[in-house]
Parts: structure tokens; sequence; C-alpha cells
């Protein structure tokens, strides 16, 4: 689901995007978002800024696609079943804010977006052509960032970034990018027409939602890999294998714990140098 990547934001800068919500750099705020909850002083705060991809209208098998995700959505249902799922590892992600990402209607734009509806797994360069059409303005250099995009390939639902190296002393606190697909064709194996991405998915896990995809990307941002299916012992779990799921293993739990509080040790850096 996920393949690592190189994000180059200066190849972004032809974009237009407005904002949603709070402005860029509003330091108090982001400090407000990152302390430990009175409740529960083991909770891990993680602010995370959503970017709704606007203009970017793309078909498939005769279905036309956009962006149909709204803020709405995202504050009543998306954040609160991510947080349902990385409630084990006593993680909470916090919305910094929410942002909508206009694209203009160029001939070079829509050649990209053809490029990126006709992609699969084994395109070269397909997260980059995707980054091409996206505007990184907005893009906040070390909380989270977290894109919808209408479609992203043949049976891909979202990919993130490592931020670098894999491992805590190469690269403490993992990375802060992602991109989920508001329309899916993976349930179908891509036999059948891209169709909306269920929002969230009543237990037992069975076919997916934007919302656990949000959640897996994000594991991997906190350095959480997909598990070997040929040693994997336990199943059922949010970053693949065998029988899929929602569950997080006591490693995996230490590990993104581990990530996450480097995170907002790097976060609380940069507003130290940016007051």
């Amino acid at each position: 689901m996920a393949y690592r990547f190189q994000t180059v934001l200066a190849s972004c800068l032809l974009l237009l995007s407005s904002s949603i919500t709070l402005a860029q750099g509003n330091h108090e705020d982001l400090l407000k978002l990152i302390d430990i909850s009175s409740s529960d002083p083991e909770v891990i705060r993680i602010p995370i800024r959503f970017h709704l991809v606007q203009g970017a209208t793309m078909e498939k098998k005769g279905v036309s696609m956009n962006m149909w995700i709204s803020e709405m959505n995202v504050r009543d249902e998306i954040i609160t079943e991510i947080n349902r799922i990385w409630r084990p590892a006593r993680i909470t992600w916090v919305i910094e804010s929410i942002r909508e990402v206009h694209v203009p209607d160029t001939p070079n734009f829509v050649n990209h977006l053809k490029d990126i509806t006709q992609s699969n797994r084994e395109t070269p360069g397909r997260t980059k052509m995707i980054m091409k059409v996206i505007k990184t303005s907005h893009h906040h250099p070390v909380i989270h960032n977290l894109y919808f995009f209408p479609y992203i390939g043949e049976t891909l639902q979202g990919f993130a970034s490592f931020g670098g190296r894999l491992s805590i002393p190469d690269n403490p606190d993992g990375g802060t990018m992602c991109v989920v697909c508001a329309w899916t064709d993976k349930p179908s194996g891509a036999r059948k027409p891209p169709h909306k991405f269920d929002l969230c998915e009543p237990l037992p896990f069975e076919r997916g939602s934007v919302s656990r995809t949000c959640s897996h990307e994000l594991g991997h941002n906190l350095l959480l890999q997909h598990p070997d299916k040929e040693t994997q012992t336990i199943t059922k779990r949010l970053m693949g294998g065998k029988q899929k799921g929602y569950g997080l293993t006591p490693d995996e739990v230490a590990l993104a714990r581990s990530v996450a509080y480097n995170r907002i040790s790097t976060i609380k850096t940069w507003i130290a140098a940016h007051q």
C-alpha cells in the first residue's frame, strides 16, 4: 500500500492553494495541541494538518472522480476513527488545520492527471507524478501532513514518506508526509471501476476505509513497516500482512511511541527557533 519516496517540495510551486482554518505559524496554538492529556499523562498528542486537493477531476472506466471528502468528514468521522485505531498505542492525532489545495486546469496538468489515472504499482515515478500536481506551499515543515487526492493508481490506496532511513538512530522522528485516495478500485483488483472509498468501516475489517488507510500511512511515518507474511505470527494487523486488520503489536507500539516522542521534541525545538 505504501511506497518509500523522497518528497521534492520545490517541484510543486505552480499550483494555487487556500486554507480553511488556522493560519500558518500559530505557534501558541500548536503548543496547546501537543500538551499531554491531564486525564492520561501517557497519551502522546501528535498534530496533523489535512489537505483536501480540489479541482483534480480524473476519469477512469467511465467514472468521473473528484474530491468528495469534506472538512466535516475529516472532523466528524475520519479523525475519530484514526484515533480509535491508534488508541491501543496511547497516541492521539489532533487536527492542527484542514486546508484546501486548488489546482489549475492547464493542458500540462490534465496530462499529468491522465498519466496518474493510468498508473499502477509498477509504474516508475508514480509518486513523483502525483506530487507534481499537489502544491505544498501550505505544507507544514515539522508536523504531519496528510493529503487527500482523488485517485492514485490501480489498486492503490495510499503512500507515505518515511522521511529518510527506517531506524531510530538514523531517523529519530520519522516522516511527515502521506497521500490517501478518495476513490479506490482495490477491492475488485481494478477489474471494476473505482468507487468512493468508505470513510469508516464497521468492525471487523473486511474491505478497508479512508480512515484505516490514513492510520496505516501514519504508521509508516512513525517508521512501522509491512510485516513479513512468511514469518509473522500475529495477524489482523494495521500494517498488513496475513489477514489485514487494525491491530498493533507490542513492538510496533513501542517503536511508534518512541518516534512520536521524538517528533514532539522536534516540533518544540522548531517552535522555539521561530518565536
